[in-house]
């Protein structure tokens, strides 16, 4: 059984909580992204926040992303895994949460992320 540390993508593009929602929606734009871990101090990871967090806390809502920052919406609920453990608790944590990929950490330093598109490609070809 493969463990997270060998699926997930270790160079994980990320935003300082304090920049601006204006400054996340054209990061996640420039990197193609669409969720941003937002850490301090290099990769000490305490929120996420995604395009949906945008679309959902500042667009629907009529707030003004230019008066915003990151840590106005950031979700601080983290779903987390180790990078040691197994691919198939990764698995599980993403359908019971309902989410398409987990933060990766050691302490609470951001190491990487796995996403189910990094599970499947490892599966190989559906026949």
């Amino acid at each position: 059984m493969p463990k997270v540390k060998d699926l997930m993508v270790s160079e994980v593009v990320t935003i300082d909580d304090s920049a601006s929602i204006v400054d996340a929606a054209k990061r996640m734009i420039q990197e193609k992204k669409g969720p941003l871990p937002v850490v301090e101090e290099g990769d000490r990871i305490h929120a996420i926040v995604t395009d949906r967090d945008i679309i959902a806390h500042v667009v629907a809502e009529g707030r003004d992303p230019s008066a915003l920052r990151v840590h106005d919406i950031a979700t601080h609920e983290l779903v987390t895994i180790g990078p040691e453990q197994d691919v198939d608790e990764a698995r599980q944590l993403m359908a019971e949460n309902q989410l398409d990929r987990i933060l990766v950490v050691e302490g609470d330093r951001l190491v990487g992320i796995i996403s189910e598109a990094d599970i499947r490609s490892d599966e190989g070809p559906l026949a």
